[in-house]
């Protein structure tokens, strides 16, 4: 590069460095309309303002120009128009979903930065190791795309090591929060948060969609951690950012993120009217990948809903788009959705036939998150078959997983695991084990409330199955104890489906206890709150057993007339009906699809 273009060229780099990107480019624009610029120099300036443009989010025009002269750019001495070239290419790979391909671009090109790195002459070496950074950042985004958590780590830290060294704020500021989701992915939550709250702490920047895209991710992990409210609080923030923007791709996503909280929160309608609009715009700017997550998502609503057969149209047409692309990580994720919508419908083959296949992908991925998540999922249909060599040959496979990846949700999902093998023996020392590791998962820190409700809940089921042999007044209590437990973490999380079944189950304690006016009440706070939340079966049940209740008046008013003892009355309640229909709105409510995005 002639020494007047770089000098030039060196004010434009400083306007980029610092994130002025429009006065770069218009600044770009007069330089490339001086006469005599050198054909070498003409090229150099077009990569660099094609790389200006995909960062302010032209990035369809950026990547044609960049095509048009990239045979000719790789001719050059210079390596910052290269540089350029393979930052857009590989952006644009994970932004369009061409992950493989994206993969192999980075590793392919990699070697070069090592080749020339000796040759950058000392007065745009500012610039080639930003250059540097930005290209193994979107290298560890390419790597978490693919599954490959690690490795995804090692790029990002790689950079951010780069950055701190230059002082860069905005890309110190990116790999925190790309830090942040890969630790996501990895099921340590509590180090995503750090990440996402060190991103936003770095002060001095004007980046409001940045700081949106950080806000939001930051409500998917406390989401994930069951603090539905502050991730509600901070999504909606984000949410606001994003209308002001303007930009049509973001807000989508900020609406099926918001839908994912508010299905935990168990607003169904409000879920999936977020889930709607992020569709229709999706769907308005041919927004692939946001199309497919919002097509998962109202298919989760409608299977929640009681409609399996609607929500495996959505399932299905999400997966097509996701194999079209070669996103395996959401392939898989559907192939677990339709496994559980085989398996609803009593098709245990095919139930199982997809299970296997997402694990199988999973595995391939080296995603030990997605992979015990399925792990988990087999043991349980195995436990239901009681196909004991399945049991041992998954929980073996799970116990492997836990024993390397030293994470802690990993670890109770394992132990969870375990105690519901042990729960199934006719022995009753076995039975007891399970017992102890139940409660040893109830008393721990929660790190998943999934994990630790559906601890609670078998729990409950066992200590009520000794309850119904012994009617012992001492195990009464400790169930009761366990119900509010229970409803506590239903009512913080707006677990509707399941606070309804725990004042239905506590309606049919009561009744046990000859406490009449309170299982009435009980059951009328389940029915108000299932009619509320068009939660129909629940509400369907409840109607039954208040009917049954003023049928067998005459029996339960005798009963306590004469105060029946809690062995006699235990016999007229049917409380393992409702038992296992709260096993069941356990574990519909906690199926979880979320989207992380960087």
């Amino acid at each position: 590069m002639t020494e007047p273009v770089l000098k030039d060229i060196l004010q434009v780099e400083d306007l980029v460095f610092e994130g002025d990107n429009k006065t770069a480019l218009e600044l770009l624009k007069e330089i490339t309309k001086k006469e005599g610029l050198a054909y070498e120099d003409k090229l150099a300036c077009n990569m660099l303002e094609s790389r200006i443009i995909f960062r302010l989010g032209e990035r369809e025009k950026a990547i044609k120009k960049a095509e048009k002269i990239w045979s000719e750019v790789q001719k050059l001495e210079n390596p910052l128009p290269i540089l350029d070239y393979l930052i857009i290419k590989t952006s644009d790979n994970w932004l369009k979903g061409e992950i493989d391909i994206g993969v192999n671009f980075f590793e392919e090109h990699l070697s070069y930065i090592s080749k020339v790195q000796k040759k950058v002459m000392k007065n745009i070496e500012k610039f080639f190791e930003l250059r540097k950074s930005d290209l193994l950042r979107s290298g560890g985004v390419l790597y978490w795309y693919k599954g490959e958590l690690d490795t995804s780590i090692e790029y990002h830290e790689l950079s951010l090591a780069i950055s701190e060294k230059l002082e860069h704020k905005r890309n110190i500021r990116d790999s925190y929060n790309n830090l942040g989701l890969v630790y996501a992915s990895k099921g340590d939550l509590d180090k995503a948060i750090e990440y996402y709250k060190r991103a936003l702490s770095i002060i001095g920047l004007e980046g409001k969609e940045t700081d949106a895209r950080i806000l939001n991710n930051l409500g998917n992990a406390y989401a994930l951690k069951g603090n539905l409210d502050k991730s509600l609080e901070i999504q909606e923030q984000a949410l606001t950012i994003r209308k002001k923007l303007g930009d049509k791709r973001n807000i989508a996503m900020s609406f099926i993120n918001l839908g994912v909280t508010l299905q935990f929160k168990g607003d169904l309608d409000k879920s999936l009217n977020h889930y709607q609009n992020g569709l229709l715009l999706s769907e308005e700017i041919d927004d692939k990948m946001n199309i497919a997550l919002a097509l998962n998502n109202i298919g989760n609503i409608h299977d929640l809903r009681g409609d399996p057969d609607l929500a495996i149209e959505f399932f299905k047409r999400s997966l097509n788009i996701y194999k079209e692309f070669g996103i395996k990580e959401k392939i898989a994720l559907l192939h677990g959705n339709i496994g559980t919508y085989y398996k609803q419908k009593g098709n245990i083959k095919e139930a199982f036939e997809n299970l296997k296949q997402s694990l199988t992908i999973y595995e391939e991925l080296e995603n030990i998150h997605g992979s015990a998540t399925i792990l988990f999922e087999l043991v349980q249909d195995a436990l239901e078959q009681r196909d004991l060599k399945s049991i041992q040959e998954y929980l073996e496979k799970l116990d492997h997983i836990n024993k390397s990846a030293n994470i802690r949700s990993i670890d109770q999902r394992f132990r969870l695991a375990k105690a519901l093998s042990l729960k199934i023996s006719d022995q009753p020392r076995t039975r007891t084990k399970a017992i102890v590791m139940f409660e040893q998962i109830i008393e721990e820190e929660i790190v998943d409330h999934s994990l630790t409700v559906k601890a609670m809940v078998n729990l409950c089921d066992m200590l009520i199955k000794e309850l119904k042999q012994t009617a012992e007044i001492e195990l009464l209590k400790e169930i009761k104890d366990l119900l509010q437990k229970l409803q506590t973490i239903a009512e913080e999380q707006s677990s509707d489906s399941i606070l309804a079944e725990i004042y239905r189950l506590k309606a049919l304690l009561a009744l046990a206890e000859l406490d009449l006016k309170e299982s009435r009440d009980l059951l009328q706070k389940g029915l108000t709150l299932a009619e509320e939340k068009k939660l129909e079966n629940i509400a369907s049940n409840i109607r039954g057993e208040q009917k049954q209740l003023e049928e067998q008046i005459t029996l339960w008013e005798d009963l306590q007339n004469r105060k029946a003892p809690l062995k006699e009355t235990l016999q007229y309640v049917k409380i393992e009906e409702s038992m296992k229909q709260l096993q069941h709105e356990e574990t519909d409510t906690y199926r979880k699809l979320f989207s992380l995005k960087i």
